[in-house]
């Protein structure tokens, strides 16, 4: 697998930035320290922003880490909907799903789903580890959930899902897959961002490597991957190939989408970074990588 930056801007006055969806011809990106979904041009210049969580009036620049819902993952299942998931590393605060609805009069329907997030932590392949949900992809209504930390990947039939936090069916099942992602100086990469092509049968994700010892602290960001799986029989099989970000600076990659399917086995990708200081980057680069047998 390869990679090529192509270019890299500052979205000013956007902190932390956790997620990023494309809808049309605007860019929608949201903050895992931030209340708002924050809407951009195709310059990446920041247009309006649209709060998606209720905070008191003492905010001022960045939610208290004890009081964020830590939004983190971030996908859009048409052009009206986008959903996106609490991480679920702090209860109840972080136990959170939304569905926003961007057509016309702008709609939020939130959810609280403690009750989900523990049915995933009891899950045999979860091995008692700690939840952090750091990446959402929809791909022909399924709906894929990916863990950091313990690299599972949870796969959904997302009107099931819709059903299930609405009350009216019990918890569906979810098949399940574990990865062991590339490490860097020993310490594993997690999932951090994932998105479907729409052409092919492929997910592209993020991967990023933190020098801490919990889903709750930050630490030394060491680097990132950018990675692909293949989509069989409705689920993900287990081969994937990855490449190293290659920046000087360690950046810390949050999220992924597709700028442009280019052919099969090249694709110009969008990423946006977080570093928990200061203003994100978004960056556009062309991925290349080998056909899956």
């Amino acid at each position: 697998m390869k990679i090529e930056i192509l270019s890299s801007k500052i979205i000013d006055g956007v902190i932390s930035a956790s997620g990023l969806v494309k809808a049309r011809d605007k860019y929608y990106v949201i903050s895992d320290d931030a209340p708002f979904l924050y809407t951009l041009d195709d310059n990446y210049d920041v247009i309006s922003q649209l709060p998606i969580f209720t905070i008191d009036a003492s905010f001022t620049s960045r939610i208290e880490k004890s009081e964020k819902p830590d939004f983190e993952a971030l996908d859009i299942v048409d052009d009206n909907e986008i959903i996106a998931f609490g991480s679920g590393s702090k209860s109840p605060e972080r136990d959170v799903f939304l569905r926003i609805f961007i057509k016309g009069k702008k709609e939020i329907k939130t959810y609280q789903i403690s009750e989900f997030y523990t049915h995933l932590k009891n899950l045999e392949v979860m091995e008692n580890r700690e939840l952090n949900i750091e990446a959402v992809a929809y791909k022909d209504g399924q709906i894929f959930i990916f863990n950091r930390g313990q690299n599972v990947v949870f796969g959904f039939v997302f009107k099931e899902l819709i059903s299930y936090f609405e009350g009216n069916i019990p918890f569906p099942t979810p098949r399940t897959k574990l990865f062991q992602l590339p490490n860097i100086r020993g310490i594993r990469a997690g999932f951090s961002g994932a998105t479907a092509l729409k052409e092919h049968p492929y997910i592209i994700f993020t991967a990023s490597v933190e020098d801490t010892p919990n889903a709750y602290d930050d630490g030394e960001v060491l680097g990132s991957f950018i990675g692909i799986l293949k989509i069989e029989d409705d689920f993900i099989s287990s081969e994937f190939q990855t490449v190293l970000f290659p920046t000087v600076e360690k950046l810390k990659v949050e999220s992924v989408i597709i700028k442009q399917e280019v052919e099969l086995g090249e694709t110009h990708i969008v990423v946006v970074t977080d570093d928990d200081y200061k203003d994100s980057l978004i960056i556009e680069c062309k991925i290349w990588w080998e056909s899956f047998i």
